[in-house]
């Protein structure tokens, strides 16, 4: 839990600059619907890699299946970019925790695994679920400063407010709008 010579420093300096700007942006949107937005992602696959172009705002990264499944293992699949986008939310929320709480954390590592079995797509019979499986998040949280009860609070609240932690455990409809 802590991290000698004092490495990672930067982060305490992020978190007061974090719990500033939240600060103020509540005061400047103190109401709910002020917060609600948009967001979206579009994925594209149009060439002979069939890699999957994936866009989000200004930024594109691809995705990719290993050659096991006919792809290039050009980028990570659908199951690996979902234990991504969990880890980077549950790391956000533990920076977020940490800066409105004030409880000095020098480092966060979220790492996300799960069990993924395609053998329903190729029309093998499989006791596993049709869906990534058995997500697990491993966090590790460097501090010299923090009490045990301050840890404890940081994991209750990721455990209790990741919101694609929650997505996952208590899932939304995806409506299909075909053209």
């Amino acid at each position: 839990m802590s991290r000698a010579g004092g490495e990672g420093r930067g982060l305490r300096d992020y978190l007061r600059q974090k719990a500033r700007a939240m600060r103020a942006a509540a005061v400047a949107k103190p109401r709910p619907e002020q917060w609600r937005e948009t967001v979206s992602a579009t994925c594209v696959a149009d060439d002979v890699t069939g890699v999957r172009k994936l866009r989000m705002r200004d930024w594109e990264i691809i995705g990719d299946s290993s050659p096991d499944f006919g792809g290039w293992s050009l980028g990570p699949s659908s199951p690996e970019l979902l234990c991504g986008v969990i880890s980077t939310c549950l790391t956000h929320t533990y920076l977020i925790a940490a800066a409105s709480l004030d409880i000095p954390i020098d480092r966060v590592e979220v790492t996300v695994s799960s069990t993924n079995n395609d053998a329903h797509f190729l029309g093998i019979a499989s006791d596993d679920p049709d869906v990534p499986f058995d997500i697990t998040a491993r966090v590790s949280l460097d501090t010299d400063d923090a009490t045990a009860e301050q840890v404890a609070t940081l994991h209750r609240y990721a455990a209790e407010r990741c919101p694609l932690s929650k997505l996952v455990r208590e899932p939304n409809t995806v409506t299909l709008v075909t053209d």
